[in-house]
This record gives C-alpha cells, structure tokens and sequence, in this order.
C-alpha cells in the first residue's frame, strides 16, 4: 500500500468517519455548490463544476492540482475500478469523480473524512488518493445506482451491508482480520449485526472520532466477506435483484446463502 502522512488508526479513522459512505453514518449537509450536482437517477450530471476541469470522462480536478499528479490520480481511478469491478463483476454506474488539491476546494463542496458519496458524485480529499479510498467510495455509488438510487439503497440495505461492502472491495489494510480480532478480544466483543442496522446505532457503536470503528467497519467488513465467500458475484447479484423486486433484505440474505451452501455441498459430494 502507499504510505500516508497519518498513523494507520488516524487514516481509517478519516476514511470512514461520517459522511464519507452513501448509505452512512449521519451526514453534514452538503453545499448548495456541491449539492446541485447531485443526481439520484444515477446519469451523470454534465455540467463541470464550477473551479474543476475535466481530466478523463467523469472525472475532475480542481485548478489548482498540479500537472504531475493529474496521471498518478488517473493510475488511481484505475486500480480503483478493478477492485470494485472484481466485486461486482462489472460496474454499472458512472459516478462524477472530483479530486481536490487542497482542504479548501474539499471542504467548499462539502466533503467529509478522506472520500465522501452524495447521490452520483464522489469527492476526494487531497490525502484520499488512494485506490482504497476511491473504491471504497465506488461500492457506494455501485449499490446505489444498482438499486435506483441513494434513498432507495437507504430504504432497502442495512447499514452494516453497505458498509461491510465497501470496506470488503477496498481491501483496506486498516480493516484486516489481525486488527478486528485485536479490537474484538477474537470477536468476543464484537456487537450483533442488529446494533449496525441504522445510522444511529451505526455512529453510536463506532463512537466519538471512530475510537471503536473495527467493532462497526470491521464486524461489518468481516459478515459481508464471510458472506461473500459462500455466495460469490452471483449471490451478491440476485440480493440486487431480489431487492430491487421489494424482498425483504434479510430473507433474501439468508435463502442466497443458504442456496450457495446446498450447490456447493452438491458439488463436493459428486467428488467424493
């Protein structure tokens, strides 16, 4: 991975504090500026805004990034794309991706943390540069855009799913198995998935600046992946589609899982 100018637990804290996620902890209310790019339909919004430049289709800098990191940003976006492409077989959506040289230009369009999601637009801080941070972000925009848009995915995702998805396709070193099980007492501690369904007991467990956020993002990051090793890009598939026919998010979980485990237990039988 790069290096960062933050500690581990500082830079994790950054990505994935509140705002950064479109399904995600309670959100600061973006900018007028900012806010009138928004497009819940999922088609990407045509106007450049205002003080970016277009780099590549869909995504832009502002004026004053300098000319040498417009390609490593490019190289970003990249690597970005294949790992969230890896997840879901094929990305859908065409999000408008801003990257900010300074505080400044992040903060004016109203960005939270290191990456922030509103609707079909993504924002990047001048520290979140990062194929981690930006896929992480385009798992957001994914689910959203795969289910109709940012308020359905509200309506219809637990808030643990939608995180536990992003932080699975960021492949973020923060969030490894060694950390979770340090900051879960070997998932002892751990809270019930129950606790994360909501914003509120999503930022409730996470608690005051992310102190406890492997027992959110990490128990989260670790039932989507144990969920995902069963089922596959197909299960994760038909729960879009099962969704999008106004299934019940639980139900549907645990017919696709439970159906993965019969094929594969199918399978290994014709083996043996």
């Amino acid at each position: 991975m790069a290096s960062s100018p933050f500690p581990a637990v500082a830079l994790a804290a950054a990505l994935l504090l509140p705002g950064c996620a479109s399904v995600g902890p309670t959100q600061a209310k973006a900018p007028d500026r900012f806010a009138s790019l928004d497009d819940e339909a999922g088609a990407p919004s045509s106007p450049i805004p205002d003080g970016m430049r277009l780099i590549a289709p869909h995504i832009y800098v502002d004026r004053g990034m300098p000319a040498d990191r417009t390609a490593k940003l490019l190289n970003v976006m990249l690597k970005a794309r294949v790992r969230a492409a890896y997840f879901y077989g094929e990305l859908l959506a065409q999000p408008d991706i801003l990257f900010c040289s300074s505080m400044e230009c992040y903060r004016k369009y109203g960005g939270i943390g290191l990456g922030y999601t509103i609707g079909n637009n993504i924002l990047i801080s001048p520290y979140g540069a990062r194929a981690a941070i930006v896929s992480h972000e385009l798992s957001h925009a994914e689910l959203a855009a795969r289910l109709g848009g940012q308020k359905q995915a509200q309506s219809k995702v637990p808030q643990w799913f939608d995180e536990g998805t992003a932080v699975m396709v960021s492949l973020a070193y923060e969030f490894s198995d060694e950390a979770w099980l340090a900051a879960c007492h070997d998932g002892e501690t751990s809270p019930p998935l129950s606790k994360l369904e909501t914003p509120a007991g999503w930022k409730y467990v996470t608690g005051a600046d992310g102190i406890d956020m492997q027992l959110s993002y990490g128990t989260a990051r670790q039932e989507v992946t144990r969920w995902y090793a069963q089922v596959g890009k197909k299960g994760l598939i038909q729960l879009i589609q099962a969704l999008k026919t106004n299934q019940d998010f639980h139900d549907a979980y645990r017919t696709i899982e439970d159906a993965a485990g019969l094929t594969l237990a199918a399978k290994n039988k014709t083996i043996l």
